[in-house]
């Protein structure tokens, strides 16, 4: 069963275990003292520019004035250049099930989800070379030093720049497991992560895994009004330039240019 056919079993656990998170920290209260609560802010939308439809859409980064997208679906994965109004420059077909997708030296990666070989392109998605790694690719960032990489668990995988694992840290919001952390974002010294099949955006601790603020997309999803259940809020890109981050998802019509408090 491909990975955009949740159960809903799953979904409705994983919307639960959120909606208790969102509750605690709002209401201020816990079952322990000791747990702390966590911070919600909601973006404020700039702007909306169209998105295209088809595109399901694995991974979204910024880079040189330009939006760089992966599109997943086996038999439509792709790998694009978009312009900031929305249209889309460069497309180049992408065998698998292509997954996150960031720059690192320069270099464009870009995962896939059970083939486990990551794609390596210059900016003109020639293809340079890839790299194999073991088990799922999900989500997929870069930091100074080197590659962030999700797999739909509560681990972020630390890789050097031939996707070799340097370490791994955990996410907890409150004590415990983020689980489904897909795409992903490094920004201002910080990790933003979509939790798979939710409306929320997490800000965490690239040290320690800790959560230290919920961003609440919830106005986006119902701005976007998504034709589907699947067609969840995924794709984050940060503009250093401005501030201000790109958000888009799983084939959704627009795509915001926000800013987060």
């Amino acid at each position: 069963m491909e990975k955009n056919k949740i159960s809903i079993c799953s979904f409705i656990l994983n919307q639960l275990t959120i909606t208790l998170f969102l509750c605690l920290s709002c209401s201020g209260k816990t079952d322990d003292n000791s747990l702390k609560t966590v911070e919600i802010v909601k973006p404020v939308i700039i702007s909306a520019v169209p998105h295209d439809p088809s595109a399901f859409t694995q991974g979204l980064v910024y880079h040189g004035g330009k939006l760089y997208e992966s599109t997943g679906i086996y038999g439509k994965s792709s790998i694009r250049i978009v312009d900031t109004s929305g249209v889309v420059l460069q497309s180049r077909s992408v065998p698998g099930f292509a997954e996150g997708c960031a720059f690192l030296n320069e270099k464009l990666y870009q995962l896939t989800w059970k083939e486990q070989v990551c794609f390596v392109y210059d900016e003109s998605l020639q293809v340079t070379g890839d790299f194999y790694y073991g088990g799922e690719g999900w989500g997929l960032t870069s930091e100074p030093s080197g590659l962030i990489m999700s797999n739909g668990s509560d681990t972020l995988y630390y890789r050097d720049p031939q996707m070799r694992i340097v370490k791994r840290v955990s996410v907890k919001k409150d004590g415990a497991p983020v689980k489904n952390l897909n795409e992903l974002e490094y920004a201002n010294g910080k990790v933003y992560a979509n939790v798979w099949f939710s409306d929320f955006v997490f800000e965490i601790s690239p040290s320690d895994g800790t959560v230290l603020r919920i961003i609440d997309c919830s106005d986006l999803v119902a701005a976007e009004k998504p034709g589907s259940e699947e067609n969840v809020l995924n794709g984050i890109a940060f503009v250093q330039s401005s501030g201000l981050f790109y958000i888009t998802g799983k084939n959704w019509k627009n795509l915001f240019l926000v800013k987060i408090p």
